[in-house]
């Protein structure tokens, strides 16, 4: 046979392609984004088989995919072969023209003369054992939803929340190593010649996305375990002490955890465009023992303001430039302790010389602030 110029063989492989996406609904689109290139490599089919057909969906999946129910590796080559497709389409008495119902009928771009195109399916990157799951009564469509499907693709192959969900269902085991490849020191491998493994938006919010740089503290604090899986100690370490600079860090300079206190004070809405205050800040401050909600035994000796001479006369300065700033740590009665009138504070007036000309009408404005530390209105107004 002749063989098939490279820009045929193209091609065919485009058309291949685009008859499998076309076979498959909107649905199955959606669903081929949840499938990682890395775990699943693209694939080139072509044989033409079409599940759907009556003919073929009475067939047990065995009794084309030999050895399946046998098989313990990724790796085994599972797809039908000519030998498991003869028996049944050599005994059919209604064949079609002499060039479809030969080869050109199964296998693209076979013509009088010609190579076919031939499919490559690379082995996905999983643990996985076939007679395990057979042996659980797993039924094979229960992973490969193929009915229906006028060609089975990469979309058809289970998804990593599929696994987990019926893993949880049956108690079987949920760790990643399960079956992900691992390095020699158990963490997994993530690396690959075609790029950097990236956990599913469906995994506890895992996603490395751009938004995650923010959100990884707090899916960190609630999966840990799951983090050690990819990651080391020294990962959180070399970026929190500022020594990574890789473009996902490089907001900051090297040694901003020791100079943003200043930033903050010089420029607190610059900060607030990416950090939420009255969480980012607090989380950590409150961590480190450096705000009033922290632990009494944490926050011994700790401080954040100035000395207390010096803070005295500056916080009000400080309130009336940015309250939020103050709110993030503090709560209302922190000021009422010594802002609220005799009887429920210290009697520290807040208020510059002349209020009392314009108390009134503070009042009926907005009574519930003095209620705060005046309390009876009415007297307050007598």
């Amino acid at each position: 046979m002749s063989s098939l110029s490279a820009s045929r063989w193209a091609a065919l492989g485009l058309l291949v392609c685009a008859a499998a996406l076309g076979a498959q609904g909107s649905e199955s689109q959606s669903a081929r984004a949840l499938r990682s290139t890395l775990i699943y490599p693209p694939q080139r089919i072509g044989v033409r088989m079409n599940h759907a057909l009556p003919a073929h969906a009475a067939l047990r999946c065995e009794r084309c995919h030999v050895g399946a129910t046998d098989s313990t590796r990724a790796a085994d080559s599972l797809l039908p072969t000519e030998a498991s497709c003869s028996p049944c389409h050599e005994s059919q008495t209604d064949r079609r023209t002499a060039s479809e119902g030969n080869c050109g009928y199964c296998h693209a771009g076979y013509q009088d003369g010609d190579d076919v195109l031939a499919s490559a399916i690379p082995t996905a990157r999983l643990h996985f054992s076939h007679q395990q799951h057979a042996r659980a009564q797993v039924g094979c469509v229960s992973c490969h939803d193929v009915q229906g499907s006028e060609m089975a693709t990469r979309a058809h192959l289970p998804t990593m929340q599929q696994c987990r969900s019926c893993h949880a269902e049956r108690g079987a085991d949920n760790e990643c190593a399960t079956c992900h490849f691992t390095q020699p020191d158990g963490r997994l491998r993530t690396r690959y010649p075609e790029g950097v493994m990236n956990p599913p938006s469906t995994l506890a919010g895992m996603n490395h996305d751009a938004d995650f740089l923010v959100r990884h503290r707090w899916v960190g604090a609630d999966h840990g375990d799951a983090c050690a899986s990819c990651h080391e100690e020294s990962d959180c370490a070399d970026c929190h002490d500022g020594r990574v600079r890789d473009g996902r860090v490089s907001v900051h300079e090297n040694d901003y955890l020791t100079t943003h206190p200043q930033e903050a004070r010089r420029d607190n809405p610059r900060c607030a465009s990416c950090h939420t205050v009255q969480r980012f800040c607090t989380e950590c401050h409150a961590r480190i023992g450096v705000a009033p909600i922290a632990a009494p035994s944490v926050i011994a000796g700790s401080r954040v303001h100035p000395p207390a001479a010096m803070w005295e006369a500056q916080h009000g300065i400080e309130a009336k430039r940015s309250m939020t700033a103050c709110a993030s740590c503090h709560v209302e009665r922190d000021c009422v302790q010594c802002h609220g009138a005799a009887g429920i504070g210290l009697g520290v007036s807040p208020h510059p010389a002349g209020f009392a000309s314009r108390c009134a009408s503070a009042v009926r404005q907005n009574p519930r602030a003095c209620v705060t530390c005046h309390g009876d209105v009415a007297d307050l107004c007598r």
